[in-house]
């Protein structure tokens, strides 16, 4: 008998399942994964926009 290798989950798996995880906790970690990267990418971004500012010293202006 298989068990999911989630400490909180422990679901029987069937028969013949390849995976270590149910598609429950497979699927919240990829949510996670996801949500996480987005956030980095705001982050990255901020940051980029913020270094682009000071190198040109305010010149850029997407205004115009």
């Amino acid at each position: 008998m298989k068990k999911c290798k989630n400490k909180k989950c422990q679901r029987i798996l069937p028969e013949g399942y390849e995976r270590n995880y149910c598609e429950n906790c497979r699927n919240e970690r990829i949510k996670r994964i996801k949500t996480t990267g987005k956030s980095l990418l705001g982050v990255v971004a901020f940051v980029g926009t913020t270094a682009l500012a000071i190198v040109s010293k305010g010149k850029i202006n997407p205004k115009k």
